[in-house]
């Protein structure tokens, strides 16, 4: 049993990577496209020499969530793609608390919950709150806050997310399910492009030319665009 169990879902992984993987490759490339290039401007002029570890976990997590999905790892993607968030938040702070990220190494606690961080971010950084609540405003993602959706996934809180593996091959999932979670990938993406404007706006000047071309494009009104920038 065990044989043919592990058989099928070589099988099922074989003929669906065969079939979609270079095209779910292609799209959680350009559906994560504003993340790399904020990944790539953070790790080239913000490194710290503290917690640039997990810098470099976030653009790691971009490649796990196109290697899983190739696959048809559909459910084991969904945890990579929120790991993106909550990597690249704790980077926010731990990048200028060295101590207490030596803690974390040392004893695995201490670290950062999503709502611990992005408080954080409000109280240390001036107009976080109304910068990013403007641009959730003006979002163009379909959630205002991936981070939820991808939990309900994650914790299995309903009936319409919990997990159904009857045999192995049941990992792999409908390529119209990993499709679909391509789509997440942008969801992900803008809304840590939203979080990093709130917190880097001051150098809008050396900011990469396409995360500054695609936000231009949201604002609906001048006054608006004035509020943002002001």
């Amino acid at each position: 049993m065990h044989l043919k169990q592990t058989s099928d879902l070589r099988n099922a992984v074989y003929d669906f990577s065969s079939s979609h993987a270079q095209a779910i490759v292609v799209q959680v490339e350009e559906k994560s496209a504003l993340l790399v290039h904020w990944l790539g401007y953070l790790s080239t002029f913000h490194r710290t020499g503290v917690a640039d570890d997990l810098l470099d976990a976030a653009i790691s997590s971009v490649r796990e969530v196109a290697g899983l999905l190739s696959l048809g790892l559909a459910r084991a993607a969904l945890f990579s793609l929120r790991g993106q968030i909550d990597v690249l938040l704790a980077w926010l702070y731990f990048k200028d608390h060295g101590v207490e990220w030596s803690h974390v190494n040392e004893t695995a606690d201490g670290f950062k919950l999503k709502k611990e961080l992005l408080q954080y971010l409000d109280q240390n950084v001036p107009k976080f709150r109304a910068r990013m609540g403007l641009l959730t405003e003006i979002k163009t993602r379909t959630e205002a806050d991936p981070y939820r959706l991808l939990s309900a996934h994650i914790h299995a809180q309903s009936t319409l997310v919990v997990p159904v593996v009857d045999s192995l091959c049941d990992l792999v999932r409908p390529d119209p399910v990993c499709f679909e979670c391509t789509q997440a990938c942008f969801e992900v993406a803008e809304y840590v492009n939203d979080i990093l404007f709130g917190v880097y706006l001051s150098s809008w000047a050396s900011l990469p030319a396409p995360v500054r071309t695609a936000l231009k494009p949201r604002f609906k009104s001048a006054e608006q665009r004035q509020v943002f920038f002001a």
